[in-house]
């Protein structure tokens, strides 16, 4: 597979036959969103009370 492009390789790759549409990556970027912002959010309401 020398010089095959990425795109090339990624759908050879495919045989699952999945194909998510943008709303499944703006789900998981909220997810991850509030994975990440959640405890920092926390931490700071904690750290204002003192």
């Amino acid at each position: 597979m020398p010089h095959q492009p990425l795109a090339a390789v990624l759908a050879a790759a495919d045989t699952t036959g999945f194909h998510p549409g943008p709303a499944y990556f703006a789900f998981w970027a909220l997810i991850v969103g509030a994975a990440i912002g959640g405890p920092i959010y926390v931490v700071r309401l904690i750290r204002n009370r003192r």
